[in-house]
């Protein structure tokens, strides 16, 4: 079996630090109803940033498409975020940029 390349060990990294950042975020505001589009967002960051790690690491066929979609998903969750004064909700928009920025990498 072939390694897995250093760009996409980052690109899994960066995924799995997502989701916990995503998790985290989502358990601190819960509760909170104006915040009902980051949960939503941290969800589908959860989702599809765990496919997308799993994908990378199977060297699946589909890493492009998967990378490119979870991209956009962690942007749109980090642009989300960043609308909140909270440390976590801070946390988890740089921490899905930096995602971001390596799946567009892998899509590429």
């Amino acid at each position: 079996m072939k390694n897995i390349s250093q760009e996409m060990q980052s690109c899994i990294d960066s995924c799995y630090s997502a989701v916990t950042a995503s998790r985290v975020c989502l358990d601190q505001h819960m509760r909170e109803p104006d915040m009902k589009q980051c949960h939503k967002l941290c969800l589908d960051t959860i989702a599809i940033a765990t496919a997308c790690a799993g994908m990378c690491a199977a060297k699946s066929d589909y890493v492009g498409q998967v990378s490119s979609v979870c991209a956009q998903v962690c942007r749109d969750c980090a642009d989300e975020c960043a609308k909140f004064d909270s440390e976590v909700c801070r946390e988890c928009a740089r921490t899905c940029r930096e995602c971001a920025d390596k799946c567009e990498a892998m899509a590429a």
